[in-house]
């Protein structure tokens, strides 16, 4: 049987850059009200501040538009897109199943309730530092439960992980649900989680910019260096040892990354589902599955997706409040169907 003909992981990590710089601009420029590219251009180029003339008024406009809700979103859907795809890679090698995610195996889910604690107790407005650190919090919790309950330290097996982690979410899901009724008094307050549960960058600061891509850049420098790491991990952990790692201990460190990528990105963007699953398979059809290539690919085609996703949100009718959440479900679910028709088939997800 002939083997699938693949470009050099350079030339598709050159290619996908390309295409995510001009995805990038389409996002700056197009909106469905407001400041257009050329107005945007316009205004980078600044105006006199003696200028106060009803057009240097809107230039000024079209230049906040721009450096302060435009852009930051942008980064946050950048940033959190390719960190969500980095963990899925993570977490599908150190549990040694192609269906293992953020999502399913409890990461995402405890990001958010962790999230949700901090909105319902006001501390997201004590400090915008507030919301991850929870999110962290439960992240690592629930990551760890689900670690424990699979067996991860003694034998592991694919349907251990896949029950330990339905079980976590719905339970941590439920848990959620309870802690957003304590704001059912105040429809300001639970809208709020509601819609954050669901997904969305409305109202991105540069705080929350910052702290998606700090988050990013952090975890991800741990995680790259150890790709030959992630390659023995997809191995039985005898034969890893024999290879020269001890798998318990750099699953765990991997495992804690991942969550730290999950945590930051899931508390500046709320439920973002399928992202972690479904990017990379897609990096693995086109770069093949050694992470030194899956890696930045799955970055890129995560960072490209969550952008085009967040545009669509964008450019929907106000009256249809699409939810960032609701699109790349509807992305990725599809997708999901895919590999288990092909799993049923005994085809190699």
């Amino acid at each position: 049987m002939g083997q699938t003909m693949r470009w050099p992981s350079t030339r598709i990590v050159l290619v996908l850059t390309a295409a995510l710089f001009a995805t990038a601009l389409l996002y700056l420029g197009l909106a469905r009200e407001g400041a257009g590219l050329g107005d945007i251009l316009s205004a980078l180029r600044g105006v006199d501040e003696g200028d106060l003339s009803p057009a240097a008024d809107a230039v000024r406009i079209d230049r906040y538009v721009f450096l302060q809700i435009r852009l930051p979103r942008l980064v946050v859907a950048a940033f959190g897109g390719a960190a969500l795809a980095m963990a899925g890679v993570v977490m599908q090698a150190a549990f040694r199943n192609p269906l293992a995610s953020p999502d399913l195996v409890g990461t995402a889910a405890g990001a958010a309730f962790g999230g949700a604690l901090a909105i319902v107790f006001s501390l997201a407005g004590i400090a915008v530092i507030a919301v991850p650190l929870c999110s962290l919090a439960g992240a690592t919790l629930v990551t760890a439960l689900v670690f424990v309950l699979a067996g991860a330290h003694q034998r592991f097996s694919t349907s251990s992980l896949l029950l330990a982690g339905i079980a976590l979410n719905t339970l941590v899901g439920a848990l959620t649900a309870f802690a957003v009724t304590f704001t059912f008094d105040n429809y300001t307050a639970s809208s709020r989680v509601l819609f954050w549960l669901m997904g969305g960058l409305e109202s991105r600061t540069w705080d929350h910019a910052w702290i998606t891509m700090g988050g990013f850049l952090l975890f991800a420098a741990g995680i790259v260096p150890r790709a030959r790491e992630l390659d023995l991990l997809t191995l039985r952990d005898d034969s890893a040892h024999s290879l020269g790692i001890d798998a318990a201990k750099v699953r765990r460190v991997l495992l804690w990354f991942a969550c730290g990528l999950t945590a930051t990105t899931v508390a500046n963007t709320g439920g973002i589902a399928f992202v972690g699953l479904v990017v990379p398979h897609l990096a693995r059809l086109v770069v093949g599955p050694t992470h030194r290539a899956l890696l930045p690919t799955a970055a890129l085609l995560g960072a490209l997706l969550l952008v085009v996703s967040d545009l669509l949100c964008r450019l929907a009718p106000a009256d249809a409040n699409l939810r960032l959440g609701v699109v790349t479900a509807l992305l990725g679910a599809p997708y999901f169907l895919f590999l288990l028709a092909r799993h049923r088939r005994g085809e190699a997800l």
